[in-house]
């Protein structure tokens, strides 16, 4: 008795062949070689959308800080972020605190923060130093800003940089209009402002980009 065609399409759909198995074997082998070194670099760029993220955060509770207070806060550097939680502008919670730290640098390398608690970090400015977030902010002390919202050549926040780059290539700055950006270190460095392969983009006032000289990590 022959075989239906059911029984035969049965029959040959048991299973894989060896041939077929090691092909996907292969071929998932050539996608893990391809894809691997690539995770830190789509990992990095995720935290810089994450830290544009947070800059645009800082700049609603900055308009909110104006509309409140008529003026931006005249403090400087890490104290210029911290003012929007100090005069609870912003709630003083963790997921907010977090917000006003640059999510690719280690909070355990902040070492102002050491033994407090997030809720804690940026309630009193006393204790907020240049080791209170990985942002520098706007010096007020030597560049104050004349109108807000202002131009989108006024830097208010940016990476720190200290040390070391926040992001592997990148300086992501948040400027008086709202808006952001980012400085990319191979292209400063084919426009001469950097040195070539320069390990880092310096902000404050040695910055060789004169718009963020106008920041300041204390």
């Amino acid at each position: 008795m022959h075989p239906t065609p059911a029984q035969t399409r049965r029959r040959h759909s048991r299973g894989f062949t060896l041939i077929e198995i090691l092909a996907v074997i292969a071929i998932i082998g050539v996608l893990a070689a391809f894809l691997i070194p690539q995770i830190p670099a789509y990992i990095d760029r995720g935290k810089v959308t994450a830290c544009e993220a947070n800059m645009r955060g800082i700049y609603g509770n900055l308009m909110n800080y104006h509309q409140r207070f008529g003026n931006l806060p005249q403090e400087s550097g890490a104290k210029f972020i911290a003012a929007i939680i100090s005069r609870k502008v912003m709630e003083g919670t963790a997921a907010n605190s977090k917000r006003l730290t640059c999510p690719a640098v280690e909070t355990s390398a902040l070492t102002s923060l050491a033994d407090r608690a997030p809720g804690e970090w940026y309630t009193d400015l006393d204790l907020v130093d240049g080791q209170s977030t990985a942002y520098a902010g706007r010096d007020m002390e030597h560049f104050p800003l004349r109108k807000f919202p202002g131009s989108g050549k006024e830097v208010l926040v940016c990476d720190d940089n200290d040390p070391e780059m926040n992001h592997s290539n990148e300086t992501v700055v948040l400027y008086a209009d709202g808006s952001t950006g980012r400085y990319d270190l191979v292209t400063l460095e084919e426009q001469g402002v950097l040195e070539k392969d320069a390990p880092v983009l310096p902000v404050g006032p040695a910055s060789p980009v004169e718009e963020l000289r106008k920041v300041t990590l204390d």
